[in-house]
């Protein structure tokens, strides 16, 4: 199942790959050099769109718990369980 996954992957990479460098060759043939660098900018801005939106959820991992003393991860909620374990914490 993982292959059909990344063959899938490879296929639309393909696509856009093609999509774009066929944008670009209109864009010339339509407005000369000005419009490549117009629809390359586009496409730049549309790739970064792409990648911030894929890896958002991943930058700011989640809680642990619901509340606002969660823990962000294991390592700090075993560090908070020790320091409430100290007197005067």
């Amino acid at each position: 199942m993982a292959g059909k996954a990344v063959h899938d992957a490879q296929f639309w990479a393909s696509v856009a790959g093609l999509t774009a460098a066929l944008a670009v060759v209109a864009a010339y043939l339509a407005g000369g050099p000005r419009m490549v660098w117009v629809v390359a900018a586009v496409e730049v801005l549309l790739v970064m769109a792409h990648v911030a939106h894929r890896f958002k959820g991943r930058a700011r991992p989640g809680t642990v718990g619901r509340d606002r003393e969660a823990a962000h991860c294991e390592r700090c909620r075993r560090t908070k369980e020790q320091l409430r374990s100290v007197p005067g914490h």
